[in-house]
């Protein structure tokens, strides 16, 4: 794209033809970088030759280059500097940071030091004083720095001058903090500590040039005068949001390939796959979902995006008019036909939207999307799905893969309690298990599916491990599900880090929901990308359409004053035994009913549990609470057992809390719901008749807990108290018209930010354009509240009732209880793994001697076997106060609250017993 610069791997070749180790530095060959004590110790030239090759490849594969000079083109561009030979040097120092970020192994003591080199070479240089100790980082910045000085002032006078100086000083921190877990100094504060600091060190650090080949360096750079420039003079060049990248970005390529070189040297394994699609890879996919009758070999999961195109370019859009099975596929098939017409008008585009009702098929259209711009856009090569929840991870993770044909190599599920081992797994050495763990932490796979707060965290964060992977981002497809989770208070930080992150690194964004909050609405100081609504008239089309429309209906008649939990029992038994009244065939028989009940409160779920089943008379075959402190055995138990076709006959009613609301994939037939957001409410409203193909399914809203206790400061909240009457509640609801709520959202946070008092997005801004690495990471933050998790050791099945009649899910992977056996944690006699059991080994790994990265290896494994023990709640003084009664404290200093006595706390089927808390009920979800 920007031809007058040359590519990162040009760069390296002309520094190891002119300024590499080898050439500058006299007995290269007495340094090391690296010992083991299983194999001949690494050189520093050979460790620095490796990470030029990962660097290299990084870039090459991931397409960085395009990146990188673009970010140098925005940033000079900003400063009305339009200078070739200045993009150039700018290049180059961005490369070189990382080919001189260890150079400081010179440093005698870290050479002769016992705990680093303990190198014979060096002995009698062992206790001697330079200043540094065995630090290496800051002698490494200081090399850089008059190395890239000295070509400065051979290219650069005046303004141009300052400004090259400004930038080799910013790169030099990124080599200072290499070795550091985060970027955590404010960047002002950084320049002058390193000036105060370089200046004390300076008698100790000039006497290392004279291992270099830098004579001809004057003597006002060899005493870095420059550093004492004024700082706030030059601060202004900074900033800029392409300057903020091109700092992380080069913090993120060289501890990547700093990492993955020294992973070859001590594990001798090289590193070649790297995650990507390539072309042939795309048209086998393309051609798949084109063209196969069958997803699966057994030939009973049929293809339907075969007809989609087929008919791509002859299909009407003229939309049904009765309700049928027949038109709600042809609706779909709609849809995804309109969503590829309009993405294929405008492959330049970088963000897209997908509004679209429940059962409509938002994941297939997303998928259909995203293929078509991997096939039209020859540098995009990697997908990743970002997900508000676990189950919606899960459920597309295996969508997407069947429809694909991804093998486990392809495509990731990350999470804690997805397995880390693949099944069947055998490796005595580590070595399957270390390429997963790389593969994890790198995310070196095609497809990746994620949590928001992981995602939006690789864009903020100061912290060097997940630091990593912002490389990988470049040129890839991201598809955002459920943007209504997000709270308002971050809406305009959202869309300001989608619109900069998709110019920059050249993403395709895909945000999609059946309640959308258009985001790219909220007035902003920065440019607006253009988004591209692949459904552009869903409301009026689809939503309004009667096959969905028709779907559920709200009942309002129970909001007009707070409800008592006897007579809602009643309400709720009378209305189940009516629908039960109702034949409609194999979709539901006469004589059965799915109802569900969703409180805001755990504590509410559970009293309510305690009405029905004194007045039900066993009318419910089977009456199952789900919330947040339901184990996940139990979880996919109760889930399985509604999806099940041979309980289709049984009346069932679940009592749950919201985590029910999205990701859930249940079909019921009636509903009551304890309203609260009103989008919340139609998220619900998604559970009910999900397949189109009852009548008469309703759900009703009543009021019972004050919502304000969890919802008292969203913006949704307070617009639909302040803003909106009840008539227009229900409009919504019924139309589906969910803009007339954001927009008045996004109209109070345009003045808000707008007032100068109130420290709004502009002040977030201002963080960025200042390089306030910290602070940018913690004012950004998806979830504000803090959890505790609380580890129950139960005895927990192998497997529960699978769904379909007569099939086994396992809970426990193969390759999770193979690892397990092998510290002696077998099955009972029931086929039960003990909790207790599993987290002694976690303390025993813990406390485990093994190597650094064995125990952490070990660890990470065990991760997703803990996750099926664990819960979490929301963190309160109060509350750790009073669970310390049923906790083992000494085994709780690990990271989990474990609950010895658990008997007396946790109920395996209504999760925790909440009467033996008092005044925690909003903690408790």
């Amino acid at each position: 794209m920007y031809n007058s610069i040359k590519p990162c791997s040009q760069i390296i070749e002309e520094f190891r033809q002119s300024d590499c180790l080898s050439i500058t530095l006299d007995n290269v060959e007495n340094y090391l970088a690296h010992t083991s004590p299983i194999r001949q110790k690494e050189t520093l030239e050979e460790h620095l030759k490796l990470v030029e090759y990962y660097f290299s490849q990084l870039v090459d594969v991931h397409g960085v280059d395009d990146v990188i000079d673009g970010l140098i083109h925005d940033y000079l561009k900003s400063l009305n500097l339009n200078h070739p030979s200045f993009s150039e040097f700018v290049k180059k120092v961005f490369v070189y940071s990382i080919c001189y970020h260890d150079h400081g192994k010179i440093n005698d003591n870290f050479q002769a030091s016992s705990v680093k080199m303990a190198n014979p070479l060096f002995e009698e240089l062992k206790e001697s004083y330079n200043g540094l100790g065995t630090n290496h980082s800051r002698l490494s910045a200081y090399i850089f720095n008059v190395h890239l000085i000295k070509k400065a002032d051979e290219l650069f006078e005046n303004e141009e001058l300052d400004l090259s100086y400004l930038i080799i000083f910013s790169f030099s921190f990124i080599i200072l903090r290499h070795h550091s877990k985060f970027l955590n100094e404010e960047y002002l504060e950084y320049l002058a500590i390193c000036s105060a600091n370089f200046k004390s060190l300076l008698p100790f650090l000039n006497k290392f040039k004279e291992n270099y080949d830098y004579k001809e360096i004057s003597d006002d750079i060899s005493d870095l005068n420059y550093l004492l420039l004024d700082i706030k003079q030059y601060s202004k060049y900074a900033k800029s949001f392409s300057f903020y990248q091109l700092l992380r970005l080069n913090f993120s390529l060289l501890t990547a390939s700093d990492y993955l070189a020294t992973n070859e040297y001590m594990n001798q394994d090289r590193i070649t796959d790297f995650g990507v699609l390539s072309k042939t890879r795309i048209n086998r996919m393309v051609q798949r979902i084109q063209t196969e009758d069958w997803l699966d070999e057994q030939g009973q999961k049929r293809n339907f995006n075969k007809k989609t195109y087929q008919e791509l370019n002859t299909l009407s859009l003229e939309k049904p008019i009765t309700k049928s099975n027949e038109n709600l596929n042809l609706l779909r098939q709609q849809m995804a036909t309109e969503a590829i017409r309009n993405v294929r008008e405008n492959l330049g585009e970088r963000i897209f939207y997908i509004e679209a009702p429940t059962g409509g098929g938002k994941t297939n259209i997303s998928m259909l999307v995203a293929l078509e711009l991997l096939e039209a856009n020859p540098a995009l090569n990697k997908v990743f799905y970002v997900f508000p929840f676990t189950t919606l991870i899960d459920q597309t993770y295996k969508s997407i893969q069947q429809s694909l044909g991804l093998s486990e190599i392809e495509i990731v599920a990350l999470h804690s309690k997805t397995s880390f081992l693949k099944d069947n797994e055998e490796d005595d050495d580590y070595g399957d298990k270390r390429k997963n763990y790389l593969g994890h932490l790198f995310l070196n796979y095609p497809f990746c599916l994620l949590s928001h707060v992981r995602f939006f965290n690789m864009l903020v964060t100061n912290e060097k491990e997940r630091n990593y992977i912002l490389h990988r981002l470049a040129n890839s497809v991201v598809v955002i599900d459920e943007l209504q989770s997000y709270s308002p208070k971050q809406w305009d930080k959202v869309i300001y880090l989608i619109q900069e992150y998709a110019r920059a690194y050249n993403i395709r964004f895909i945000i999609m929901s059946a309640t959308l909050p258009k985001i790219n609405k909220l007035k902003l100081e920065i440019p607006v990308e253009n988004i591209v609504y692949l459904l552009p008239n869903a409301r009026k089309d689809y939503f309004q359409n009667v096959n969905f429309r028709d779907r559920v209906a709200f009942d309002f008649s129970l909001t007009e004053q707070k409800i008592e939990l006897d007579y809602l029992a009643e309400k709720v038994l009378e209305e189940s035994q009516e629908y039960a009244k109702k034949d409609l065939g194999t979709v539901k028989p006469k004589g059965s009913v799915f109802t569900i009940v969703e409180f805001i409160f755990k504590k509410s779920a559970t009293r309510f549990f305690s009405e029905i089943k004194q007045i039900h008379n066993g009318f419910f075959d089977e009456v199952f609470v789900l919330s947040g402190t339901i184990l996940e055995h139990r979880r996919r138990y109760i889930i399985n057992f509604l999806k099940r076709k041979g309980n289709r006959d049984k009346k069932i009613l679940l009592i749950t809390t919201q985590v029910v609301e999205a990701g859930v994939d249940i079909d019921m037939d009636i509903g009551f719901k304890d309203k609260s957001l009103l989008d919340s409410d139609e998220q619900l409203a998604g559970r009910i008749n999900r397949n189109v193909n009852k009548i008469g399914c309703k759900l009703f809203l009543f009021d019972f807990n004050r919502e304000s206790v969890i919802y008292g400061d969203d913006l949704r909240y307070k617009m639909t108290r302040t803003e909106i009457s009840k008539e227009e509640e229900k409009l919504i609801l019924e139309t589906k018209n969910f803009d007339l709520l954001y927009d008045k959202v996004i109209a109070f946070k345009d003045k808000r930010n707008a007032d100068k008092n109130f420290s709004g997005f502009n002040q977030y801004h201002n963080l960025v354009e200042d390089l306030k690495f910290r602070s940018i990471s913690d004012e950004f933050q998806l979830i504000d509240q803090e959890n505790i998790s609380c580890f129950i050791p139960l005895n927990i099945p192998v497997s529960v009732c699978g769904e379909e009649t007569g099939t086994e899910e396992k809970i426990f992977s193969a390759s999770e209880l193979d690892f397990l056996a092998t510290f002696g944690v077998q099955p009972n006699a029931d086929k039960e793994i003990c909790g207790v059991q599993v987290f002694d080994l976690y303390v025993e790994l813990i406390n485990s001697k093994k190597s650094f990265f064995k125990k952490n290896l070990d660890i990470k494994i065990l991760q997703s076997t803990l996750a099926k023990y664990v819960f979490s709640l929301f963190k309160t003084k109060k509350f750790e106060t009073q669970i310390i009664e049923f906790a083992d404290m000494e085994k709780s200093d690990f990271g989990y609250y474990y609950i010895q006595h658990w008997e007396g706390f946790y109920d395996e089927i209504k999760g925790i017993d909440d009467s033996h808390f008092n005044s925690v009920e909003n903690q408790l979800l």
